[in-house]
């Protein structure tokens, strides 16, 4: 169909052409729905639209015909399937893997020789020998039968001065008793003797 100037009626509201009395409008404008006339031009014969549009203005005719992709794509798998083009696809597919497979060697050989020299590093740590440690400094010798402080808590120290209180009671006491047996034995008939009084008899 070419160029053929004739009336639509659309509606006002949605611009839709209207087939009849009763229009189902589709729109969310405010308003109303009521008839409108515009002329219209006649449908494309590339795309089948018509001329004009919604507005009826022809010059802003967009073509827009229907794409040949189906028919690109017939083609297209006609040729793939040829043999020369699908040796092509083979061996460019080859090179590919081979490119990846030579990435991928490469790439653990990197990991494996990183590995051994971790490795013989480790063997190298472990089998040097180990560095001597400096000797600690001796704390100095602390003699409990030199020791002046009353409030030395080491054990020794304390089991010392309670031994060394102990023993100076029990000796004040049988030195006492032992001067008090020996001192009367020998002063007893020395004070009789030096007495003026009448002892003898």
């Amino acid at each position: 169909m070419g160029f053929r100037p004739q009336l639509n009626v659309r509606c006002a509201r949605c611009g839709r052409r209207r087939e009849g009395l009763r229009h189902v409008c589709v729109s969310n404008s405010a308003r109303r729905a009521t008839i409108r006339i515009s002329p219209a031009f006649g449908s494309c014969p590339r795309c089948g639209k018509e001329y004009g549009g919604r507005n009826g203005n022809l010059l802003t005719h967009t073509c827009r015909p229907d794409s040949d992709f189906k028919q690109r794509k017939a083609r297209y798998n006609r040729k793939v399937r040829t043999s020369a083009e699908r040796d092509r696809l083979k061996r460019k597919a080859d090179a590919v893997r081979a490119r990846e497979r030579a990435r991928s060697a490469a790439q653990i050989a990197r990991l494996k020789a990183r590995y051994e020299d971790r490795l013989a590093a480790a063997k190298a740590k472990a089998t040097e020998p180990a560095k001597a440690s400096p000797p600690r400094p001796r704390r100095p010798a602390h003699d409990y039968l030199t020791c002046t402080d009353a409030e030395c808590l080491r054990p020794v120290c304390v089991a010392f001065r309670e031994g060394q209180q102990i023993g100076r009671e029990q000796g004040f006491e049988q030195g006492y008793a032992q001067g008090w047996d020996k001192g009367y034995a020998r002063g007893f008939p020395d004070g009789r003797e030096s007495c003026p009084g009448p002892h003898n008899g």
